[in-house]
C-alpha cells in the first residue's frame, strides 16, 4: 500500500517533522543518563505516539476525511513506537515491552487486511472484461499501473490457455 500524500502541504510533515521529532528524541536518548532515570521512555512514548499523532490530526483537520486521518495518525503512532523501540535503550524498556504485544497483534490485523485487499485487486484484474479504467476508478490506483496489472492478467492467462492445451 503506498502512502499517498493528498496536499504537498502534507509533505512537510512527514519529511521534516516526523524525522525531526525522531532525531530530537535519539539525541535526548543518548544524553540521558538511564541508570538515573531508568523510566524515562514515557518522555519518548508520549512525544511520538501521542503528540505527534495529534499534532498531525490537528494541522491536517480539514484537508482529509475522518478515516484517513484517523488511519494516518495511527501510522504515525505505530512509526513512533516502532522508532521508540530503538532510541530508548533494551533494559529500559517496560512500557515498549507491554506494547509490543498489541503491535503485533495489529500487524496480524493489518496483514490479513491487506490480504483481503490483495484477494480483491486480483480478482478484479482476472476477471473476464477487466480494463484499466475501471480498476483505475475502483481501487484509486495509477491508470499506468492498472494498464500494466490488466497486461500481466491476459499474458498469465494466455500462457495458462497455451499450457492446458499440451
Amino acid at each position: 500500500m503506498e502512502l499517498r500524500v493528498s496536499k504537498p502541504r502534507e509533505k512537510w510533515f512527514f519529511l521534516i517533522a516526523l524525522p525531526l521529532a525522531i532525531a530530537i528524541e535519539w539525541a535526548f536518548a543518548r544524553t540521558l543518563d538511564w541508570s538515573a532515570y531508568p523510566r524515562s521512555e514515557w518522555v519518548a512514548l508520549f512525544d511520538l505516539c501521542v503528540f505527534m499523532p495529534m499534532l498531525y490530526l490537528t494541522a491536517f483537520t480539514s484537508e482529509l476525511t475522518r478515516k484517513a486521518r484517523l488511519l494516518r495518525c495511527l501510522g504515525v503512532a505505530g512509526a513512533g513506537l516502532f522508532a521508540s523501540s530503538f532510541i530508548v535503550p533494551e533494559p529500559n524498556q517496560f512500557i515498549i515491552g507491554e506494547l509490543s504485544a498489541v503491535r503485533k497483534i495489529a500487524m496480524v490485523g493489518i496483514v490479513a487486511f491487506e490480504g483481503w485487499v490483495l484477494w480483491k485487486v486480483i480478482g478484479a484484474v482476472y476477471r473476464h472484461d477487466a480494463d484499466a479504467k475501471t480498476l483505475e476508478r475502483e481501487f484509486a490506483m495509477p491508470e499506468w499501473i492498472a494498464k500494466l496489472m490488466v497486461l500481466e492478467a491476459r499474458f498469465r492467462k494466455a500462457v495458462w490457455q497455451l499450457l492446458r492445451r499440451k
